[in-house]
């Protein structure tokens, strides 16, 4: 599989979603457009490689020294002591497997580094301009791998919850005005937030986004993108609303979507972790820490 393209045709959930399913392996690399308008702006790259449509490294060099340079920056192993003991040399295993192997680092320290990873996955959301390829046939980098993976779409959803600016993905939100509706009723695999489980717990497929999101006293683009995030997870799919239906947006006692919350459930509130990328990191790795 190749495929190369640009933000404006295809976004990123989009793609992993697409990766994952296909349980695709390769090498998915980003590259920023310049700004024409400033001579000293200069493209930036990106490299995500995949297994079986799992990330398992990401980096913004080719040079295979990132996971090694993020090891010696937190004083774990020197750079000495990895040559020394050839451990990028030892074939087919990632590099952090031997360094666990060998006793110089452990679990804690291997998510922590995968989590770093992936926090370098987040910075390519935040893209606004730019192109991308895959390339199936690209070798796996053990020298910055750590050993850990996450699926394509789980690793989406996640960022998505915490994404600050959403303009490059504007344009590929489900309408205000149409619905959602569930496609399953088994606990979904992926962790989901307070607003997240409210919004697919009401995907009956006969309210619009507007009517939930008054209902849920939100903002209807915070529902919006708890939507997409649902759609790229498969929990829901987007359906047309008749005028008739959508009207009910004034008339709450007439149109009644939340019955579940007369039982006592609690209004979602804000998450926090969209306001520090530091948290992010941290969220990460507890996250890791919770699959063992």
């Amino acid at each position: 599989m190749s495929l190369s393209s640009s933000f404006t045709d295809f976004s990123l959930p989009e793609l992993f979603k697409v990766i994952e399913q296909g349980r695709k392996c390769g090498c998915l690399t980003v590259c920023t457009v310049p700004q024409l308008n400033n001579p000293e702006s200069k493209s930036q790259y990106y490299y995500i490689w995949f297994r079986q449509g799992r990330i398992i490294a990401a980096a913004n060099r080719l040079n295979g020294q990132g996971l090694i340079s993020k090891i010696t920056q937190k004083g774990w192993v020197s750079d000495e002591v990895i040559e020394k003991n050839s451990v990028v040399k030892s074939n087919g295993i990632p590099l952090g497997l031997n360094l666990k192997t060998q006793g110089l680092l452990g679990s804690d320290e291997l998510k922590i580094l995968f989590a770093s990873q992936v926090q370098q996955v987040r910075e390519v959301f935040e893209i606004h301009k730019g192109v991308f390829k895959f390339d199936s046939k690209a070798r796996e980098p053990l020298r910055e791998m750590t050993g850990l993976s996450l699926g394509g779409t789980e690793v989406a959803v996640m960022i998505l919850r915490t994404l600050k600016n959403w303009e490059v993905l504007a344009h590929i939100l489900p309408d205000a005005a149409s619905g959602i509706e569930n496609l399953t009723r088994k606990k979904p695999q992926f962790r989901l937030n307070n607003v997240d489980i409210n919004v697919w717990e009401l995907a009956n497929g006969k309210a619009s986004l507007k009517v939930i999101a008054n209902q849920l006293h939100q903002p209807t683009t915070k529902i919006q993108q708890a939507a997409f995030r649902l759609m790229i997870a498969d929990l829901v799919e987007e359906v047309p609303i008749s005028a008739s239906i959508s009207d009910f947006n004034d008339s709450p006692t007439e149109f009644n979507l939340v019955n579940h919350f007369n039982s006592g459930a609690k209004k979602p509130k804000e998450s926090s972790t969209s306001k520090v990328s530091g948290s992010f990191l941290q969220n990460l790795v507890g996250f890791l820490r919770s699959k063992d």
